[in-house]
Formats: structure tokens, C-alpha cells, sequence
């Protein structure tokens, strides 16, 4: 079937008159969002990316080109690898922790009657500035003064007194308290997978004869499995970007103990801190890009590895 020619000779347009000009309309309601997009996001990305191959204060003089010097500076410094070593061990220690006592308090929440006061009193720790948490948090273990060793001493448990806050303690007592402020966040989430899943489906379970735990592998699990991919997902975001709990916990107003140090308190510390050489952002901006870049690889891995069909029901 050809189309009919107009009287000018050019083919006309087929589309109804209210499809034409969509793309330009939808073009113009885009371009604000692309715009404060492309100056909040890319253009400082693209900058730090530049300033990372510099040497750099940031004020006085011009930036000096390094290329790749302060990844190689990076690559041979010790208090760098601990950062990552650390970041690493929140990643992974703290990842597991979190999951299991989610895990464990989803469980159990799920036939109780107060679930939702349940789950509010332990969400509460998100609500709270991390900077008042960090601050409660080493009052609590305060080596003399605590209430952790406090306690232990009154109930006979002198042994078990520990100076929590010491450098070959301090880094397990922050994984603590993250597992105890993230716990909440992520039993709500898991919670609303949970909920989802219709009885019948544990019932029928039952009648099969599955173990609770056999009902949590074949059942839970699987029903909850894109819950799981996408707070497996938050985990990574939120235990390599984690700064304002860390910082405020590891110092008492100055730049904290470099044994507490994750990769954002290194960034800041670098980069603006109290220390020497005082203002390098060209190594800051290098950990910044490996920050990111971390981030970016772990996600895509745990995508590829969390990929699968997700149940129907």
C-alpha cells in the first residue's frame, strides 16, 4: 500500500498529529534534569578524575601534571593498604554480621505481634546523626569511664575489660557499632520481602514436612531473592562511602587514629586533615577515584553473580 502524496510532492506524515513533535517536547522536559545532572555528578567526576593526575593544594598554585605518580605513591604507601584493608574487612565482616542478624531477627519477627513496634525500635539507630551515635558509642566504651567496662566489672567480668578504644581494638568496636546502626536498615527491607510471601506457601511446607530451615532455604530465600540482590547492592554503597561514624568515632575533635582510617576518612584526611603535606588533593582525588571505582567493580560482580530469574507468585 503506497502512501498518498501530498501537493507539494513530499510524502506525507503518517503519524497522528499529536505523536509530532513528542521527541522534541520530551527533549525540553529532560534537558533541566540532564543539565543539573551533567553539573553535579559528571563534570565533578570528570574533574576529580583530572585532579587526581596532579599535584595539587587546591589554592595557590597552578596544578602540576603527574599522570599516574600518585596512584604509584598510593600502590606503595602502607597506611593506604590498611584503609582498603579495612574498608575490605567492613565490606566483608561487617557485610556477614549484618546479613545473619537481619536474617535471624526477619525470622523471628515474622510470627510476632509486634513486629512493627519491634522493627521501629531497631530502625531507630538511622534516624539518629551518626556524629551523636559515634560520639554515645565511645562514651559507652570509654577504657575507665565506660559503661561496657563499667558493667563488666559490677557482674564480676573483670577479664573480659578491654581498652576498646586502643588501636588493636578500635577498628572491631567501629564494625560494631556499624552492625548495630545498619541492622535495623536492612531488617526493614528484608522484612518487606517477607511480608510479601503469602502463608499458604509455608504451609504447604509444613505439610511436606520441611524444617524451619529447610523452609528458610526453599522458601525464603528464593521468594526473597531480588530483596537480597538489591540490599546486597546498598551494603556495598553504604559500608566503602561510611565516614561521619568513623571519623567521629577514631578522634576526639582532630583527625582520627590512622589505625581507624577507611578509605573515605583517608580521602578526607588527605585531602583537607590535619596533617603533612596539608592539602594534597591530588592524592586525595586518587583515592576518591579508587573509592569509585571499587564501588563500580563490586556492584557490577554481585549483579552477575545475583543474576538469576526472579520467582513469580
Amino acid at each position: 500500500m503506497t502512501e498518498r502524496p501530498s501537493p507539494t510532492g513530499a510524502t506525507a506524515d503518517p503519524s497522528p498529529p499529536w505523536r509530532r513533535g513528542v521527541g522534541r517536547r520530551a527533549g525540553a522536559f529532560i534537558a533541566p534534569a540532564l543539565a543539573i545532572y551533567l553539573l553535579i555528578i559528571v563534570a565533578p567526576t570528570v574533574a576529580t578524575v583530572w585532579i587526581s593526575l596532579t599535584e595539587w593544594k587546591g589554592i595557590g598554585d597552578d596544578p602540576q601534571y603527574v599522570g599516574l605518580g600518585n596512584y604509584r605513591h598510593l600502590w606503595g604507601d602502607d597506611t593506604f593498604r590498611g584503609s582498603f584493608m579495612r574498608t575490605l574487612g567492613i565490606l566483608l565482616a561487617g557485610g556477614a554480621i549484618v546479613f545473619f542478624c537481619s536474617f535471624v531477627f526477619t525470622t523471628f519477627l515474622r510470627e510476632m505481634r509486634a513486629k512493627k513496634f519491634i522493627r521501629a525500635v531497631v530502625f531507630f539507630p538511622n534516624v539518629v546523626p551518626p556524629v551523636a551515635i559515634a560520639i554515645a558509642w565511645a562514651v559507652m566504651l570509654a577504657p575507665r569511664s565506660g559503661l561496657l567496662n563499667g558493667f563488666l566489672e559490677t557482674i564480676g567480668l573483670d577479664l573480659l575489660t578491654r581498652t576498646w578504644l586502643g588501636p588493636d581494638i578500635i577498628f572491631r568496636s567501629i564494625i560494631a557499632g556499624l552492625v548495630w546502626i545498619y541492622t535495623g536498615f536492612f531488617i526493614t527491607i528484608l522484612m518487606a520481602g517477607v511480608d510479601r510471601i503469602p502463608h499458604y506457601y509455608y504451609e504447604a511446607a509444613e505439610l511436606e514436612g520441611a524444617s524451619p530451615r529447610q523452609k528458610f532455604s526453599k522458601v525464603t530465600i528464593p521468594l526473597t531473592w531480588d530483596v537480597l540482590s538489591v540490599s546486597a547492592v546498598l551494603w556495598v554503597i553504604v559500608a566503602i562511602k561510611t565516614f561521619e561514624f568513623i571519623y567521629a568515632f577514631g578522634g576526639s575533635g582532630t583527625d582520627p587514629t590512622s589505625t581507624s582510617w577507611t578509605l573515605p576518612v583517608h580521602v578526607y584526611v588527605v585531602a583537607l586533615g590535619n596533617r603533612t603535606p596539608i592539602l594534597a588533593l591530588g592524592q586525595g582525588s586518587a583515592i576518591a577515584v579508587v573509592m569509585v571505582a571499587l564501588v563500580g567493580v563490586l556492584i557490577i560482580l554481585l549483579r552477575r553473580i545475583m543474576r538469576r530469574a526472579v520467582v513469580e507468585f
